[in-house]
């Protein structure tokens, strides 16, 4: 009988950074200046070449066709000796009332097409790629069993926010970092935004949808043994930073309960 060890992070994992330089006047976007959102991602890159040396291959994939030098300067000094592949796309163009959801998934969707190192791995992580999560390789390591599905459900805390009277708030699933098995995402994931016509695409409600319906049938692992501890600044509500002492507040309020009420999703 096959023993389950988990995700072999060295050797079939790939991170996926998401990023789109020129927003081409997407609504509720931030920053919206072309020079500056290059050098977040610039930053970023950096920092996954330099830090977390257990993950090994790095997919950088932007949609707007900017011009990428800058950003591959980040990859000069690599050296945890990383595999890295830098994709340019120009499919920023799409309806803009479908919404930044909807590029970013057409952005996975075009890029893993021209992506050579994604076949050499098994599964990837798709992140938002402005932003950095600290804590990577920890949520990856703490899965001791194989999975089709690694992501973070945020389906219960808003219960509490309708109680308070929030009642615009759905569940949906945290978009910032989760994994997928190649196999899932093709069949399950991919399709999603390729079917969808009108409106915007909410993909955080999207995918929470699609894969909180997989349950029973693939192997869904919907919570994160640890709390996400992300660092830099949100491509939304007006540039939040997650470094701030009101955010870092939160983070050790939610790790609290992630640890010791681990049924309430905050």
């Amino acid at each position: 009988m096959k023993e389950n060890k988990g995700l072999n992070i060295e050797q079939d994992f790939a991170l996926v950074l998401t990023a789109s330089i020129d927003i081409k006047g997407m609504p509720k976007a931030y920053p919206t200046l072309a020079e500056q959102r290059q050098e977040d991602y610039y930053n970023s890159v950096k920092y996954y070449v330099k830090n977390q040396p257990r993950i090994k291959k790095i997919i950088f994939i932007e949609n707007s066709g900017w011009p990428l030098d800058r950003v591959k300067e980040a990859a000069i000094d690599n050296v945890h000796n990383k595999k890295i592949e830098f994709i340019s796309l120009n499919c920023n163009d799409f309806p803009r009332e479908l919404g930044k959801g909807y590029g970013e998934s057409l952005l996975i969707e075009k890029g893993l097409e021209q992506s050579s190192l994604i076949n050499t791995v098994t599964y990837f992580a798709k992140i938002t790629g402005r932003i950095y999560l600290k804590n990577m390789t920890q949520i990856l390591a703490s899965v001791k069993e194989d999975y089709d599905c690694l992501c973070d459900y945020k389906d219960q805390g808003w219960r509490i926010k309708r109680l308070l009277g929030n009642n615009e708030v759905n569940p949906y699933c945290d978009t910032r970092f989760l994994v997928f098995n190649q196999d899932f995402y093709h069949h399950n994931i991919k399709p999603l935004h390729q079917q969808h016509k009108e409106g915007c695409f909410y993909i955080e409600t999207q995918f929470y949808r699609a894969i909180k319906s997989l349950e029973g049938k693939q192997k869904i692992i919907s919570r994160f043994a640890i709390e996400p501890d992300f660092q830099g600044i949100a491509g939304h509500f007006g540039g939040k930073n997650y470094s701030s002492r009101k955010e870092r507040a939160k983070y050790i309020i939610r790790s609290w309960t992630r640890k010791f009420i681990p049924m309430l999703y905050l």
